[in-house]
């Protein structure tokens, strides 16, 4: 890869990719660094990426990042601490939809909250995906449906509630 393919790369991936971070990682500082971090081990392995891979290795590479960086602020809350936490509060008035369903998407797993981001906020197709995160296109539809399955299971039992 030249320096002209890998600043193409840059102005053609960035900012797909910093959405894909921001929104697993719900922190646009955190997912700044990831982005930056990808371009930089892009940059560092230019001569083992082959030109047409470049955007599955930086998803991949960014994707790998972001669990990463998950587990490790796992080990200051847990997963199951933040489900309680959703299924315990009522909706009222003040709580948007959106925050609502943004919330249940955080506690997704990392795999099914990838995927459901790529699909259904990037748009990718289920092989663009599964080249991404080195799954199969089939393994894709599985973990979206149980992700959106879950998602809907959990907004069912909120609003039993209320």
């Amino acid at each position: 890869m030249t320096s002209a393919e890998y600043n193409f790369s840059i102005d053609q991936h960035s900012d797909a990719l910093y959405r894909f971070a921001v929104h697993f990682l719900k922190d646009s500082e955190d997912a700044r660094d990831i982005v930056q971090d990808t371009f930089e081990k892009l940059w560092l392995n230019k001569d083992k990426v082959e030109k047409e891979k470049v955007k599955s290795w930086l998803f991949t590479c960014a994707h790998n990042a972001m669990l990463n960086q998950v587990s490790r602020k796992k080990r200051q809350q847990t997963h199951l601490d933040s489900c309680a936490d959703i299924r315990s509060q009522a909706p009222d008035n003040s709580y948007e939809s959106k925050q609502v369903i943004d919330q249940l998407v955080s506690t997704l797993p990392p795999i099914q909250k990838s995927i459901l981001l790529l699909r259904d906020l990037e748009g990718y197709t289920y092989e663009e995906i599964g080249a991404m995160l080195s799954i199969p296109s089939s393994q894709v539809k599985v973990y979206l449906f149980r992700a959106r399955l879950k998602i809907k299971k959990q907004l069912k039992g909120i609003f039993e509630l209320a």
